[in-house]
């Protein structure tokens, strides 16, 4: 069910529920006015009761003819009042009482004509005083009935109204509930996620799930990650092939060196095999060794720099990571008459990174700083626990022609270069920063043109357990 027709279920239940709670309450104030206005009718029959026996009392006191036909016409009008308001009082005290009430008033007028007519029998005057307080306690029970019933109508009303409010509150409670669970939170989710992904850490959301447009859009957003994350992996393999680029050439001059050493060796070799000592022969056959080795080292280097690796990380040595990153440059930095200094700190807090992707972010920096001294200069390398003690703190600096200060702001933008086309693709920095980010770290540049540049990358301490082991060491120094 969609989020649109959950809330507009939702809204209708309360609506209706409130719409009922309304009638129930106004058919009860209907109720209870209709209820007093017949209560009022019948303080008019309890005034006819009360006339009668005012004209009772005084044909009892005088026995004159006026106090007779007082008596008399007080008894018609009562029965005429009741008469009239018969269907009042039935649906009031009920036909059983109407009916009662009727024959008190007949037997009060039988008693009143008896008198009256001069046919009066002991006791007719007692009788007839206890039929008129007969009467009179009829007529007040009924109103007194009556207003108890409304009373108990009230406090109904006011119970079934606390109630209802009672009932709203957690009603709406548990909806605002339900709500959050299913909209707030998730919203929430995927908002941090989605910063998650703005600060390069590719996470898909778990847990959500359902056919409303909550999880297609959180099924959606991790199709999208999966899909950043992919081509993030691309960017950063095109980055590196960007610098295996750079490397190539050195390395290639680099090897000549060796091969140049084997062929020397092997000419030496042929020319005087016949005149060479066993001992002699064996040294030449190490020494051809040794430049085989030093050859596969180098070729080592380059393709374990090249090689398409995961996103695991380990608790690891900077230190190790910028020397050896450094070693891959060095034929760069002598053919380019620079001079490397490399300060490391030892030992350095373990950082928990992916070696091969901090490497790749060094090879970045160290080639564009061979870019910018054409002419030779000094790189500065340095590495050390930060000031705050929760980083480490890597610091490349060069002596080359520095950047100017409006173009600072974009030197981590994709695609951004200062060399002339053909020079470079732009990505080197940007992949790097995108790497930084997502082992938790900042990476920044500070320079100033003609004085060189100083790019600053921060990692964070690894805290964790003894469960998280070293960067396992090549013994060549490969790796």
């Amino acid at each position: 069910m969609s989020i649109k027709r959950k809330l507009l279920l939702t809204l209708g239940v309360g609506l209706a529920f409130i719409t009922l709670l309304g009638l129930l309450y106004y058919y009860n104030l209907v109720t209870i006015r209709r209820r007093l206005l017949l209560v009022e009718g019948m303080d008019d029959l309890g005034a006819a009761v009360g006339e009668v026996r005012r004209a009772e009392k005084n044909y009892l006191l005088y026995h004159d003819s006026t106090s007779a036909r007082e008596l008399a016409d007080q008894i018609r009008l009562l029965r005429q009042a009741v008469q009239d308001k018969t269907p009042d009082l039935i649906s009031l005290a009920g036909a059983d009482s109407v009916n009662s009430l009727d024959r008190r008033i007949d037997q009060y007028a039988t008693l009143a004509s008896r008198l009256m007519g001069g046919e009066e029998a002991a006791g007719d005057a007692d009788q007839l005083r206890e039929t008129g307080q007969a009467l009179d306690r009829s007529s007040r029970s009924i109103v007194r009935a009556e207003r108890g019933r409304i009373q108990r109508m009230i406090v109904t009303s006011h119970r079934t109204l606390l109630l209802s409010l009672i009932v709203l509150l957690v009603c709406g409670t548990a909806g605002s509930l339900i709500v959050t669970r299913l909209i707030v939170a998730p919203l929430r989710r995927i908002e941090r996620a989605t910063r998650d992904v703005s600060e390069g850490r590719f996470s898909p959301i778990h847990g959500i799930r359902g056919h409303d447009e909550i999880g297609r859009l959180a099924e959606a957003f991790n199709h999208m990650v999966h899909r950043i994350e992919k081509h993030q992996k691309e960017l950063v393999q095109a980055g590196k092939l960007a610098s295996l680029g750079t490397l190539t050439s050195g390395v290639a001059h680099e090897l000549n060196n060796p091969l140049n050493n084997i062929s020397m060796i092997a000419q030496t070799f042929i020319q005087h095999r016949t005149v060479l000592t066993e001992v002699e022969q064996v040294e030449l056959m190490d020494e051809i060794e040794k430049q085989c080795e030093r050859s596969k080292e180098i070729v080592h280097n380059l393709l374990d720099f090249s090689r398409v690796r995961g996103s695991e990380r380990v608790a690891s040595d900077v230190g190790q990571v910028v020397e050896r990153s450094l070693k891959l440059v060095q034929n760069q930095l002598d053919m380019a008459g620079i001079v490397a200094e490399l300060k490391t700190t030892d030992p350095l807090p373990l950082v928990r990174m992916n070696p091969h992707q901090i490497g790749q972010v060094l090879v970045n920096i160290y080639t564009n700083a061979i870019k910018a001294m054409p002419r030779g200069g000094m790189l500065r390398v340095e590495s050390a626990p930060g000031a705050d003690g929760e980083h480490v703190v890597v610091a490349v600096s060069d002596t080359g022609v520095g950047i100017p200060p409006e173009l600072h702001p974009r030197v981590f933008d994709p695609f951004f270069t200062t060399s002339d086309v053909g020079g470079g693709t732009g990505l080197g920095l940007s992949v790097s920063y995108g790497i930084i980010k997502r082992h938790g770290g900042t990476i920044s540049v500070a320079s100033e043109p003609g004085k060189g540049s100083t790019f600053t990358i921060t990692l964070p301490i690894h805290t964790g357990g003894s469960d998280d082991e070293r960067e396992p060491q090549d013994p060549g120094g490969g790796r």
